[in-house]
């Protein structure tokens, strides 16, 4: 019997936050889209250091609120179907170095925080501290990882201007101090989500903007990559 109890408690934390974890994985894909990165080209010097310490707001924002790994693999998923998409809009091939090594780097990011999310998982909610390790030691995981993305893709990582030091490694300072920041925030941000959103809706019924604002907001997302690549 307590099995199948802890099955469906689950699936009815999944079901509650299901809109939630469909909108955080919609407006990650847009921000990975609007910093535009690596597809055609290697990233800027910077921009894959800041969108990975970005990304780890979200992953803390909504294993924060749920508690469960499932939430941040399925907003992970999103992500890359975003990627994928914004391939399909630019005839750019699914297999293409500028789209599997992103896609690589997702799963280097969700390795690192379910990795040091679940070694400081008695502390994260009750000491800063753990949530900053959280933070230094996913990014640091990440980016260390990350120049294997040759034996994944094919396409080796982006080297640092006239060196041969992979372009992760040489900005993985800056992604580990802003993980340090952004894992911390997401923690912050869930607590103000749901004191404000989840203690409402239990005191009242759903209103109709309650119901609609999630897909409202996936909606949004596709219509802008959309409309941007078409014009």
């Amino acid at each position: 019997m307590y099995p199948k109890i802890t099955i469906y408690m689950k699936n009815l934390a999944l079901r509650n936050n299901l809109g939630l974890v469909l909108a955080i994985g919609s407006v990650w894909g847009l921000t990975e889209f609007a910093f535009g990165m690596g597809l055609q080209k290697c990233a800027t010097l910077y921009t894959g250091g800041i969108l990975t310490g970005i990304a780890f707001f979200w992953l803390s924002f909504l294993w924060s609120v749920t508690r469960k790994y499932l939430p941040i693999l399925i907003i992970v998923g999103i992500a890359i179907l975003f990627k994928f998409l914004d391939a399909l809009l630019l005839s750019v091939a699914w297999n293409h170095g500028s789209i599997l090594n992103p896609v690589f780097a997702f799963f280097t990011l969700l390795l690192g925080f379910v990795l040091f999310s679940t070694l400081f998982r008695k502390g994260f909610s009750s000491r800063l501290m753990s949530r900053i390790m959280v933070g230094a030691g996913a990014a640091i995981v990440a980016t260390a990882l990350f120049p294997l993305v040759k034996f994944a893709s094919g396409t080796p990582a982006c080297l640092y201007a006239a060196t041969n030091i992979p372009l992760a490694i040489y900005t993985a300072p800056v992604t580990i101090v802003i993980s340090m920041i952004t894992v911390p925030l997401g923690y912050k941000a869930a607590s103000w989500y749901t004191h404000v959103f989840l203690n409402n809706q239990t005191m009242y019924p759903a209103s109709f903007m309650a119901r609609v604002w999630s897909p409202a907001v996936v909606i949004c997302c596709l219509l802008i990559i959309t409309l941007i690549r078409i014009i």
